[in-house]
């Protein structure tokens, strides 16, 4: 059993020192998207300290740290690729340990790094903005809301998530004809957070990204860790209540 945080989750270890002595020692396994997020924040500018905090909480745990990206490891569960975090995540791993060493974005450095987190976040805008056209379309053919819901689609969402898979892997590794069960809290999650925004006004927000696909890290037997009301109330929904952990 691991239990995977979101990026929220080190931050509040970062400032609640009781909490952290209460769960150092559990295991709670830091992810590539948790560490992707604390590279890119703006906080390394605005909050410097308040995000060394929550790399140096992230850093306690460093021995159980997941660093293939979400559908990687995802593919990895069901086929054999290779991924090399050296080569493809390090420059990553060394900014966030000089971060927690102590370092901070240089003054000089400030545009150039605002400009390179920007364009990194302009890419889950566009992603955001697409899904939520989608839906719209969706939503204006439904005759019956309660009918749409209760559609079997989780084949559909399954195809998407493959969908991004084979994009992350290169084409090496595809899922379509693979039994996906073991991945049922990521796959169940994103099939009712569709439902609901083709039934109601919630739209996907470009950090949706990141909150859906770290379910990824998760199989049976596993533990989700957040606080975010949203993504508690999707999954105790979808029927997966048993994945969420509380301290």
């Amino acid at each position: 059993m691991k239990i995977i945080a979101d990026t929220h989750i080190y931050y509040e270890l970062g400032q609640n020192k009781e909490l952290f002595e209460k769960v150092k020692y559990e295991p709670i396994s830091p992810t590539f998207i948790n560490i992707l997020e604390l590279s890119k924040t703006h906080n390394l500018v605005n909050k410097p300290d308040y995000v060394r905090d929550a790399i140096r909480s992230l850093f306690n745990f460093k021995n159980e740290v997941i660093y293939e990206p979400p559908f990687v490891h995802l593919a990895q569960l069901y086929a054999e690729y290779y991924y090399d975090p050296v080569s493809e995540f390090g420059d990553f791993l060394r900014f966030t340990s000089r971060i927690a060493e102590g370092d901070t974005v240089a003054p000089d450095k400030t545009a150039e790094f605002i400009e390179w987190a920007e364009k990194i976040k302009l890419g889950f805008i566009e992603g955001a903005n697409f899904t939520n056209d989608t839906a719209t379309k969706i939503k204006e053919e439904i005759t019956s809301k309660k009918e749409h819901r209760e559609k079997k689609t989780l084949q559909l969402t399954m195809n998407f998530i493959n969908h991004f898979v084979i994009a992350n892997t290169k084409g090496s590794c595809n899922l379509e004809e693979i039994d996906l069960s073991a991945s049922e809290l990521l796959i169940k999650t994103l099939d009712i957070f569709f439902k609901t925004m083709e039934t109601s006004s919630m739209k996907m927000q470009p950090n949706d990204w990141f909150d859906f696909a770290i379910l990824s890290y998760l199989q049976p037997g596993d533990k989700f860790w957040t606080k975010e009301k949203k993504w508690k109330t999707l999954i105790r929904e979808c029927g997966c209540e048993s994945y969420l952990i509380d301290f």
